[in-house]
């Protein structure tokens, strides 16, 4: 039936958004709890599990492995926590470029679903569920390799007030050198930070002095989404 078809199609697309939701209201907690590193390591077993849904979702005739696997990848994606970590490990004079290549990266990985997309390539009856499993395989690698790499900086001084480790790091990811100016710099960020309070969710929209920037922000996000970008 027709009908039915179109209204599984629209939970399909729907459950990634749905668990992009969730990922983002999460984000900042996990990030601050746990470091960006530990949750970019828990994003990627997020994105293996919802690919091996997806991927064997054809085999076993169940369209429930497919939201299931839709609903984590929103999840795993949303966090956010690759935008932050890349932005934190890069020295001063970098860090404006790296945030950028996030967008790159990112209008890259479309374009390049798109053309797999492609009836010639995965676009076919046959392969349609290797094209929805093929972000498992950057996962798996990050998997493989992050674990080789420190915490940012920033979070072992900030959140954990650990200086002998934020020196190590910087000095691992950045090479030997005097790279004090820096944690001082980290040093000042942190004394700043004790006496700003840092608001919830349900506290920001409760905040009268608030509401324009926060109306602003919901008609921005609304307008881009009514442009289709998530249908694309």
């Amino acid at each position: 039936h027709q009908e039915t078809l179109t209204l599984l199609w629209s939970f399909i697309v729907s459950m990634y958004c749905v668990g992009g939701m969730i990922g983002c209201l999460c984000s900042g907690y996990l990030t601050a709890k746990y470091g960006k590193k530990k949750c970019l390591l828990f994003n990627d077993v997020v994105l293996i599990v919802a690919t091996l849904h997806t991927g064997f979702s054809r085999r076993a005739k169940s369209f429930e492995m497919i939201l299931i696997g839709r609903f984590l990848e929103g999840i795993g994606i949303h966090m956010n926590a690759h935008v932050q970590y890349a932005g934190e490990i890069s020295p001063k004079k970098l860090r404006g470029f790296v945030n950028v290549t996030s967008s790159v990266f990112l209008a890259l990985g479309k374009a390049v679903a798109r053309i797999l997309g492609l009836r010639d390539l995965l676009g076919t009856e046959d392969m349609w569920n290797v094209l929805l499993s093929f972000s498992g395989l950057v996962a798996l690698i990050q998997l493989l390799f992050l674990p080789f790499f420190p915490e940012s900086p920033p979070y072992l001084l900030l959140q954990k007030g650990d200086k002998a480790g934020c020196l190590k790091a910087i000095k691992k990811l950045w090479g030997e050198g005097e790279h004090q100016a820096e944690v001082d710099d980290l040093q000042k960020q942190k004394a700043a930070m004790e006496n700003i309070k840092i608001l919830s969710v349900l506290e920001v929209i409760e905040d009268q002095t608030l509401h324009w920037q926060l109306c602003i922000l919901i008609i921005v996000i609304i307008t881009l989404q009514f442009s289709g970008i998530n249908a694309v």
